[in-house]
Parts: C-alpha cells; structure tokens; sequence
C-alpha cells in the first residue's frame, strides 16, 4: 500500500513538471478579460474604475464591445497560410503591427509606476506608445524610458502658448505622430468618479478608507513622490477632486471658441502626420481632411465622453466610404481581442489604437502586465488571420465579414447637415449633407 500511494505521488509530481509549474496567473491568462479581472482584484473600486468606467449610464461603452460582437467572419478555407505577416505601413511609418498603444491618462492612480512600465514595454515589443496630455509622467520623463516609437496626444486648451508649447515639447522627444483629440469641449461625467469621490491629486477620505487600509500596496505606491497630477501641464492644473478638477478645466482649459481653423494652425506647427481623434461622422471625416490632416481616429473616446453616441464599429463603414480612399483611418474604442483587430481592419480600417485593453494590463502587472496583453492580442489576431484565410494585413477586406448594412448609413433616421450652426475652416467650402455611402447599399462580398 505505502509502494502504492508513493508511486501514485511519483507520477503525480512528474505530470506537474511535465505540465509545468504556473504560479503567476499573469503568464497563464489566456484573455484580456482575465487581465481585467485581475486588474479588478488589485486595485481598489476607485482606481478601478478610472479605467474600466465610462460617463453617465455608460451607454456607449456597452455599445461599442456588443455592436462589435455584431460582425461575424466570412472565413476562406482551403487557403495557403503557412506564413502569415501582420506588420504593416502606415502614412510611412513601418509597424510591426497594425496597433498602437492608445494614449491614457491617469496611469499612476492605479499604483505602481504609471505610464513608465507601459513605455518600456512598448519598447521591447517596438509598438508606438502614444503619450496622453494627461499622463502622470511628463513627456521627457517617459521619453527617457522609451526605447521604441512615441506618438503624442494633444488636446487643443484655451491657451495658444500651452498647446504650441506641449508641440515643440512632442517635437523635441522625436514624437513621429501627433494624434488631436478634438472631441472634449466639455469633461463628460463619469458617475462612477463621483461616487467613488476620485480625486487629483488622490486623497484618502472617510468614503475611501476602508479600500485604502485594504489596499495598501496600493496607497503606499500613490503616496510616493512626486505628488500624482499632469505634469505635462505642471503649474497649470490643479485640483482637489472630480469636481472642483472639472471646473478648473472648464474655467481655464476648455476651449468653447474651438474650430476646424485651429486644427489648421496645429498642422502648420507639426511637420509629421497628424490624426484628428474623436470622428464619427463622415461630415467630419472630410472636414479633418479639408484641413490637413493625414488621418483620423474613429473614436468615442471609449464612451468617456458624450454618452448615447454610437459605437465606433458601427459608424466606420459609412467613414470609410466617404475618406478610406485619401486619409489613414484608425479605428479606437471597444477592441478587447485580436479578433475585433481583424474585424476593425476587415471593414476598412487601416490601423487599431488600443486603450483599455493594455491598461489593464498596467494595472493587473506594470510592464509585465502590458507585454502579457501584447502576446494574447498577437496570438488571437495572427490565430483569427489564419482561419480566415487571410495571410497579410492588406489582404483583410469586408469579403472577410458580414455587419448590419445599416452602418453604411442607409435606413438610419437622420436628418443631412443643413450646413447652420456649422464653422467652416477659412477657404473651405460646406461639407454636402449626405449619408456617407458612395454607392454602396450593403455588405461587399
């Protein structure tokens, strides 16, 4: 009996060396989502929420994940894919991928170093990291830790001197794209911050204690120096919470006088490509090629901002048709898997800017956690390219999938732009109203 039940654990002890040892569920996570969970253990409700919350009923954020899960693959089987290449060219930068990572504010408040472990993770996997306005790092600080591409988001403040100032700044790091996000004239409302009485710089009241005695780990990383705001705007913000912060940006940032003339000024200060974020109408599309612009974001800002738009999925065909022949489209907000990469390239993008996904992979593991987030949305892209049949990124087009001909703008109750209420750029003329389609009244297969 005692040979027995020692031969048995014998075996048992060889089947876990075979199978190996996997101790730290980072490394065995096989999804985004799982990352996400365990960004949700880590962190308390506050920090939390900054990342995974979204404004008002965060109807927006739920639209662009389920309209998403509305397209479905029209794969091609029988196809040669015993090499399959996902790198690709845009606007003359090569990129080993067809996504970057998306610019996202706020990175200290989930402990740990912030932006900085996301930058060299970056670096080691030769993405472009996109630099937020609204880092916790400045610039330079995360320039210094970057070894690979740097982009840089820029909001359009009040302050001409501010906004010409963070340019010349993003030129002096080698910043090869400047990404404006236009689509802020107002800080949206996030209910969650609210409730949670977030703060910037963090504070520990009677609503948060309790999760910050728990938390520790947490609390000991926010209360190290220096003091969490936006250095990128040293000397400029201030505030002690969600809503005395809200009204300082309102008071002396937000530029409520903010027109298409503007972006034209913006591009005669930067020399390489700028992309408008924040497009959702093929009006605006070709309002940001007017201008000057070498792309556009199709984005919602991941439904933190005007609740009850649509999801970006949704309105990219309509985009496309109208610019996808002149102007990189970047497609932005709701992408969780590889498989929405090749669905967002599919209907006519030609580039994916990631978000939340490799945020929670800062706040589940810092660098680490971001690399891990990089494997798994690599693994499910080059996976989903295969079965598809689909071998190159240029070879993905909408042959590959079926969505609702709906997106294309045809059936929607929509009223064309009369033109009132609208600034036009000096020297432009209206944008035509019209639905975005150029003939095309269903799904090309």
């Amino acid at each position: 009996m005692a040979d027995s039940t020692l031969s048995g654990a014998l075996e048992f002890a060889k089947m876990l060396a075979a199978g190996g040892f996997r101790l730290d569920p980072m490394e065995s996570a096989p999804s985004i989502e799982d990352i996400r969970r365990l960004a949700k253990k880590r962190l308390p409700t506050m920090a939390f929420d900054i990342i995974d919350g979204a404004s008002n009923h965060e109807i927006t954020l739920d639209a662009n994940t389920r309209d998403l899960a509305e397209v479905r693959f029209r794969p091609r089987w029988l196809t040669d894919i015993s090499s399959i290449d996902i790198s690709t060219e845009v606007d003359g930068m090569a990129l080993q991928r067809p996504y970057v990572l998306g610019p996202l504010g706020l990175q200290r408040m989930i402990g740990g170093e912030g932006e900085l472990g996301a930058v060299r993770a970056a670096g080691k996997a030769n993405i472009p990291f996109t630099i937020s306005t609204a880092s916790n790092w400045a610039m330079e600080e995360l320039a210094d830790e970057a070894t690979g591409p740097l982009w840089y988001q820029l909001y359009m403040y009040k302050s001409p001197k501010i906004v010409s100032n963070l340019i010349a700044r993003a030129k002096a790091i080698g910043a090869e794209a400047l990404v404006v996000t236009v689509d802020v004239p107002l800080n949206g409302k996030r209910y969650r911050d609210h409730r949670n009485g977030m703060s910037i710089p963090p504070k520990i009241t009677p609503q948060n204690a309790l999760q910050a005695i728990r938390y520790l780990d947490w609390t000991r990383a926010i209360m190290k120096p220096p003091t969490i705001g936006f250095r990128n705007l040293a000397g400029e913000v201030q505030g002690n919470n969600a809503v005395s912060h809200q009204e300082f940006v309102k008071r002396y940032l937000t530029n409520l006088t903010l027109t298409w003339a503007d972006i034209e000024d913006v591009r005669r200060q930067w020399d390489g490509p700028v992309y408008i974020k924040g497009i959702l109408t093929p009006e605006d599309a070709q309002r940001a090629r007017k201008v000057g612009a070498q792309g556009i974001y199709v984005s919602n800002h991941g439904g933190r901002q005007l609740d009850s738009s649509p999801s970006t999925i949704s309105v990219l065909p309509s985009i496309v048709d109208a610019v996808g022949e002149d102007m990189t489209v970047v497609f932005d907000s709701g992408v969780r898997t590889g498989d929405d990469i090749a669905k967002a390239l599919a209907v006519g993008a030609d580039l994916v800017s990631i978000g939340r996904a490799w945020g929670y992979g800062n706040a589940a593991g810092g660098e680490k956690g971001v690399l891990r987030v990089l494997d798994i949305l690599d693994e499910e892209l080059e996976l989903a390219m295969g079965q598809l049949g689909a071998i190159s990124i240029d070879a993905l087009d909408r042959g590959f999938v079926d969505y609702p001909e709906a997106w294309h703008g045809e059936g929607l109750h929509r009223e064309p732009e009369s033109g009132s209420g609208t600034t036009e750029a000096p020297g432009t003329t209206g944008v035509p109203g019209t639905t975005g389609a150029t003939g095309t009244t269903g799904v090309t297969a």
